[in-house]
C-alpha cells in the first residue's frame, strides 16, 4: 500500500520552500519594468538551505533525504518559474556522486558549481554527436544530458556550433548546439542508477507546479472579474473549466507521487509509472496554461499578465526527457502491473 498524502514533515518542507520562493522569486519579477531581482543572492540562499543536495548523502554535503523531498522542491519551483538550472544542478550532484567524484558532487550540492539542461532533440536517433538545446547555460556551467542509456556531465569543450536561439519562454536563455556524447566528464549508465527516470519524475513535479499555479490564477481571476453584475466564476462554462483544471492537476500530482515511490522502491512497474507521470503532468500543465489564458480573456495575452508564462514553460519541460508523444509510446509499450 502506497500513501500518496504528505506527512507533517513533508508538508513543512513544501510550505517553507513556497514561502521562500514567493518572497524571493515571485512570478511578478517577470513582468515588464519589474523590480530587479538579485538572482545570484537567491541562488546562494537556495544552496544554503540545502535544496541542491537534499537527495545526496551527508558525506558529500547533502541532506541525506530522498526523491520525494526533491520532488516537493521542484513542484514549488515550477509554481514560481524558477530557472531549470536548479533541476540540472540537483541532478548533476547525483551523476557526480554515482560516478565516484565526491568532490564534484559537493560543489554541486553547495552551489559553488552549476549545471544546465541539454535537451536531446533526436530522441530516436543514435550516434556520438547529438543535436541539443541548452537551457539557461552561461557558457561555463556543466551540461547535463541524458537518454535511455544513462546520464552524464559535459563541459563546454564537448559542444560545437553553439548558437543563441529564440526561446518561446523569454525568461529562459536557449542555445542550439551539437554535443559530442563521447566526451563526458562523468557518465552513469541507466543500469547502475535510474537517474533518467529520476529526472523525469522531477520534471513531472515541476510541470504539476505549473499546472497548479495556472489553475490558481484562473480561479482568482474568475472570482474577481465580473460580467452582468456577477463574477464570471459563477457562470457554468467558466466553473466547469476551472473544475477540469483542478482535476487535471490533482491527477497528475498523485501519479507523480506514485512514480516517485515506485522508483525509490525499485518496483518492476516503475518505468510505466514514471512515463505516466511525465505524460499526465505535461498534459495538465499545457491544458491548464491554455485554459488560464482563455479565462483571463483579452488581458491573458498581455505581457503585464502572468498567465502566459506557464504554458510557455510547460512547452519547454515537455521536450526534456521525452515529449508527450514519446511518453505515450513508452506507456503503451510497458507491461501492465500485476496488482
Amino acid at each position: 500500500m502506497y500513501d500518496l498524502l504528505l506527512n507533517q514533515d513533508e508538508s513543512m518542507i513544501a510550505e517553507s520552500v513556497r514561502e521562500f520562493l514567493e518572497a524571493e522569486l515571485p512570478v511578478e519579477r517577470l513582468r515588464p519594468n519589474a523590480k530587479p531581482i538579485d538572482y545570484e543572492a537567491a541562488w546562494q540562499s537556495m544552496a544554503g538551505l540545502g535544496w541542491l543536495g537534499v537527495g545526496l548523502p551527508e558525506q558529500v554535503g547533502g541532506a541525506g533525504l530522498g526523491l520525494v523531498e526533491e520532488m516537493l522542491i521542484l513542484r514549488e519551483c515550477g509554481r514560481q518559474l524558477v530557472s531549470p538550472k536548479l533541476l540540472a544542478t540537483m541532478l548533476a550532484g547525483h551523476v557526480a556522486h554515482h560516478a565516484g567524484s565526491n568532490e564534484l558532487a559537493t560543489s554541486f550540492a553547495t552551489g559553488t558549481a552549476g549545471a544546465a539542461l541539454a535537451i536531446d532533440t533526436e530522441a530516436r536517433g543514435t550516434g556520438e554527436s547529438r543535436a541539443v538545446l541548452t537551457l539557461d547555460w552561461n557558457g561555463s556551467d556543466s551540461l547535463l544530458f541524458w537518454n535511455e542509456d544513462g546520464m552524464g556531465l559535459f563541459d563546454a569543450g564537448s559542444l560545437s556550433s553553439a548558437a543563441e536561439a529564440d526561446c518561446v519562454d523569454g525568461s529562459v536563455t536557449l542555445h542550439s548546439a551539437s554535443l559530442a556524447t563521447g566526451l563526458a566528464t562523468a557518465w552513469v549508465d541507466a543500469a547502475e542508477a535510474s537517474l533518467p527516470r529520476r529526472a523525469e519524475v522531477l520534471l513531472a513535479a515541476a510541470l504539476v507546479g505549473l499546472a497548479e499555479h495556472a489553475c490558481d490564477l484562473a480561479v482568482d481571476y474568475a472570482i474577481l472579474r465580473e460580467q452582468f453584475g456577477k463574477p464570471i466564476g459563477s457562470f457554468q462554462a467558466v466553473k466547469h473549466r476551472c473544475a477540469d483544471m483542478a482535476v487535471r492537476q490533482r491527477l497528475a500530482w498523485h501519479q507523480t507521487c506514485m512514480a516517485a515511490l515506485k522508483l525509490e522502491a525499485g518496483a518492476a512497474d516503475a518505468p510505466l509509472q514514471v512515463a505516466s507521470a511525465k505524460l499526465l503532468a505535461a498534459e495538465a500543465a499545457q491544458e491548464n496554461g491554455r485554459a488560464c489564458i482563455q479565462i483571463h480573456g483579452g488581458i491573458g495575452f498581455q505581457a503585464e499578465c502572468d498567465a502566459h508564462w506557464f504554458i510557455k514553460r510547460a512547452m519547454i519541460y515537455d521536450q526534456a526527457g521525452g515529449s508527450m508523444q514519446l511518453q505515450s509510446e513508452r506507456v503503451i509499450n510497458q507491461p501492465m502491473p500485476q496488482w
